[in-house]
């Protein structure tokens, strides 16, 4: 299923998220995802990313919006300011 990122190196994309059960997508989605910083971004304070860390990663944790009178499942990066949206 696509899931929309926002903040982070994936701000505003929408990436494939594999979900436990197929049959209960929407819940059993991963309550987190992590995702490698680019190589060229690490620690860079500039684009709003977080500073370097020995592991390079971005934990998103999932969080629900509304879109359309439905709530939809989006993945937020720590440093993500913005609304919800989907």
């Amino acid at each position: 299923m696509k899931v929309l990122f926002l903040g982070g190196p994936w701000h505003n994309e929408r990436h494939e998220v594999t979900p436990a059960r197929a049959a209960a997508a929407l819940r059993s989605l991963p309550v987190s995802f992590t995702v490698p910083l680019p190589s060229e971004r690490t620690g860079d304070l500039a684009e709003g990313f977080p500073p370097s860390r020995a592991d390079g990663h971005v934990t998103y944790t999932r969080r629900y919006a509304r879109a359309g009178g439905e709530r939809l499942p989006v993945y937020v990066a720590p440093n993500y300011q913005g609304p919800p949206r989907a």
